[in-house]
């Protein structure tokens, strides 16, 4: 049997995260002081320059963002070396100003989000005013006290209204988008008994939808259009349906058989972090088919359920099964060995009734019944049915043949760049994010899938594939003709793209201040390269510079990855003392991993940490790590509360099974009380690692950042870009998110560095 990886499950649905555009906002950290004057030494005897620099780091350590922003503002003079105070005021000031750019970005913010959920209520667009309801809870940070604004009680109660009548209709595309701001607008909140009921309804309506996309594409293509047309959006760019999609759900069920379903049941039934053996299980799977029974117009592709007495029967049969198991797992009680024969009995039985009534072909029965089983234990839970094994190997990896580009299936099943890896063979011969895959080597891509694409456009190095594309903006379809070679998942980056060396990688300037030599490293992701990657960015700074005086780790957006990298790399800046431990359902210790001192290169040296909601799994280690070891000052927004591990178990040859295994803790301060659990449960109020500085960002002021930070990593401009209308297009320079004020999270932990650096300076020049 292969051996089993540890994984820290990527997370694709982070929430809110898709509503506020990907952190929480929240009241920056504004100093108030008018003064650029800096204290004169006889005037400031209390404190020494190094004593001023030591109590600003305690400061954030300590979270004390009142004290932060006194000492911080108004620092002793030097004794000398007035050039060092010159340029600590100038840098001061420029904070300074993003601040007060972002607290006036904010307040207005608040008063828009209001202003627009009340002109979408009365143009009667819920779903429109409850997005902008969302948007000012997170605007606002008090989800409680937002969600009683007189406004938002009026677009949720009408909303809540009016969501049945929507089901009833059949428009279940409206009534999924309300039912997801509505669990949204409670979430986070105390009122757990409404999360949980929309959170529930709005499962109930995304499964029936996920059945008609896989079963029924044509009728949910034109569901698609439709609510498109109702929202007003451009259906220009909406192609025709492509009748190859028809048949597609044969492929994603292929290979798919019971004695797989099986062996995953005998797997998560007794090894989930919380298991209840496997009652849960078969009452998952029994539901799931039943959303077979009820999801509207899926008859067409199987002709059993077309027979309202078939599938009155399968419905009845199903509803009997499920009682009939209950009172058997009740008398005979949960052992493993009994659990697990009334567990084979009830697939049998399922097996037998679809013989005798709608005759579904019996892969889409094990395939939907295996997904609504592990549906019932978590979301990070999932099988790897034969049809995803190739995309998760790959994704395993880190490096595969290929030309170096994120895709995408669309709802209505076109291909689609992502974005194009920069300095890799797409990038570099023009392919561009949004660009639509018509056909490769001659072959239209109609009814592909996005497996179907991945193993067409990867293949032998040094061979060539040509692309057909599709470009918004571009009347006539384009041709590129591009060379295979091996790609690198870069996920260690660096401030500024100087440009690519001989082999097509980046080039960093790993130096965010180049004069104070403050190192910034962005890591998207914890692969199996990833703490080789770091550590090549931390040699190429000492080659350069010499070691970094501070460091920016910016781990915000990043959703996590591989366990043994988050502790290799947190081991970089701890020295000593627990770095994760992990527990089982039993509550009791799984594995601990410990600092190792020889492994601690970057020990000492100041770092600040970024995150925000999407930061996860993989990354809330390293960041709760650092920060209970004071190995780091945590700047940003509450991480997403991701603390659990998963096993991946080797099923068959082509099928994994990936389940929660193991919760992890942080250490904790003092080294000898339990550390916080990460994991975020509903009803609870701990979860995440919250900041040390809270510091807030607006939507508009995350979008804008990533584009800047995209756009100048891709030098490309993007594919809706219109020459005639904007001229010629230049990459933004990366300085502009400190410039503009649009990352006073980011400058928040440069500010906190120079002032570091100052005080290091200053002082080494007083005692000459």
């Amino acid at each position: 049997m292969q051996p089993m990886t540890y994984r820290l499950q990527d997370c694709a649905r982070l929430g809110r995260i898709g509503l506020a555009v990907g952190t929480l906002v929240v009241t920056s950290v504004v100093v108030h002081a008018d003064t650029q004057a800096l204290l004169p030494a006889d005037q400031a005897e209390i404190l020494t320059l190094d004593d001023w620099a030591d109590s600003v780091w305690t400061a954030g350590l300590d979270g004390d963002s009142l004290r932060l922003k006194d000492l911080i503002a108004v620092p002793p003079a030097p004794l000398a070396d007035t050039k060092q105070a010159d340029g600590y005021r100038d840098r001061l000031g420029q904070w300074q100003r993003t601040q007060a750019h972002a607290a006036a970005e904010l307040s207005e913010a608040r008063s828009e989000a209001l202003a627009s959920l009340r002109e979408s209520y009365e143009q009667g667009n819920l779903t429109e005013s409850l997005k902008h309801a969302v948007a000012y809870q997170e605007l606002l940070q008090e989800f409680d006290l937002a969600l009683e604004h007189k406004d938002v009680r009026m677009a949720v109660n009408k909303a809540a209204a009016q969501v049945e009548g929507l089901i009833e209709s059949g428009d279940l595309m409206q009534a999924q988008e309300i039912l997801f701001m509505l669990k949204t607008a409670y979430e986070d909140t105390d009122r757990l008994a409404e999360f949980q009921v929309y959170d529930n309804r709005h499962e109930e309506i995304a499964t029936q939808l996920q059945l008609l996309r896989r079963y029924e594409p044509e009728r949910f293509y034109e569901m698609y259009r439709e609510r498109a047309v109702a929202r007003g959006d451009d259906v220009a760019d909406i192609r025709a349906f492509n009748p190859a999609l028809a048949d597609r759900w044969r492929q994603e069920v292929g290979g798919v058989r019971v004695d797989i379903l099986r062996s995953v049941l005998d797997t998560a039934a007794p090894e989930h972090i919380n298991s209840q053996g496997w009652e849960p299980l078969m009452s998952g799977g029994i539901d799931a088919l039943q959303s077979l029974a009820v999801t509207p117009m899926i008859n067409e592709t199987f002709p059993g359920l077309s027979d309202p007495a078939a599938t009155q029967a399968w419905s009845s049969g199903l509803e009997m099964i499920d009682r009939e198991m209950k009172i058997a797992f009740d008398s005979l009680g949960k052992k493993s060995s009994v659990s697990r024969h009334v567990g084979r009995e009830v697939i049998d039985r399922i097996s037998e009734l679809n013989a005798q009534t709608v005759k579904l072909p019996d892969s889409v029965i094990w395939r939907e019944f295996g997904d609504g089983a592990m549906d019932e234990l978590d979301r990070f839970t999932e099988v790897i049915w034969p049809y995803d094994i190739e995309d998760f190997n790959r994704q395993m990896q880190g490096e595969f043949i290929g030309i170096g580009v994120y895709i995408e299936e669309t709802e209505l099943g076109e291909i689609r760049i992502v974005s194009p890896l920069e300095g890799k063979p797409a990038n570099l011969a023009g392919i561009q994010s949004g660009d639509i895959v018509l056909d490769v080597d001659g072959e239209t891509t109609s009814g592909w899938s996005l497996r179907d694409a991945v193993r067409e456009i990867t293949g032998p190095q040094g061979t060539d594939v040509t692309l057909g594309i599709q470009r918004q903006n571009e009347e006539s379809r384009l041709e590129f003709k591009i060379v295979r070679d091996r790609i690198r998942m870069h996920t260690v980056k660096g401030w500024d793209l100087r440009g690519l060396d001989e082999e097509g990688n980046p080039d960093w300037n790993w130096f965010i201040d180049s004069d104070e030599r403050i190192g910034y490293i962005r890591m998207t992701g914890f692969d199996q390269q990833t703490y080789g990657d770091l550590l090549g960015a931390i040699s190429a700074m000492r080659s350069e510079r010499g070691m970094p005086s501070g460091l920016i780790l910016d781990l915000r957006h990043n959703p996590g990855g591989l366990l043994e990298t988050a502790v290799n790399v947190s081991n970089l800046f701890v020295d000593e003392g627990r770095i994760v431990s992990g527990e089982d359902r039993f509550g009791e210790a799984s594995f601990y991993a410990t600092a190792r001192k020889r492994k601690a290169y970057l020990a000492g040296t100041p770092v600040v940490v970024l995150i925000n909601n999407g930061s996860a799994s993989a990354s809330e280690i390293v960041a709760g790590c650092l920060q209970a070891h004071d190995a780091a000052i945590v700047v940003g927004a509450r991480s997403f509360g991701k603390g659990s591990v998963q096993t991946v178990h080797p099923i068959t040859d082509n099928a994994k099974l990936k389940l929660t295994t193991q919760y992890y803790r942080l250490p904790s301060a003092d080294g000898v009380t339990a550390g916080r659990m990460v994991h975020k449960v509903q009803g609870k109020s701990d979860w995440g690692v919250e900041p040390d500085l809270i510091v807030g960002m607006t939507p508009e002021q995350i979008v804008e950042s990533i584009k800047i930070q995209r756009w100048a990593e891709l030098q490309q401009a993007p594919s809706d870009w219109n020459e005639e209308e904007s001229g010629a297009w230049t990459a933004p320079e990366i300085e502009t998110l400190l410039e503009d004020g649009l990352d006073p999270q980011l400058h928040t932990a440069l500010i906190l560095l120079q002032a570091r650096a100052y005080g290091d300076h200053a002082t080494m020049a007083d005692s000459r």
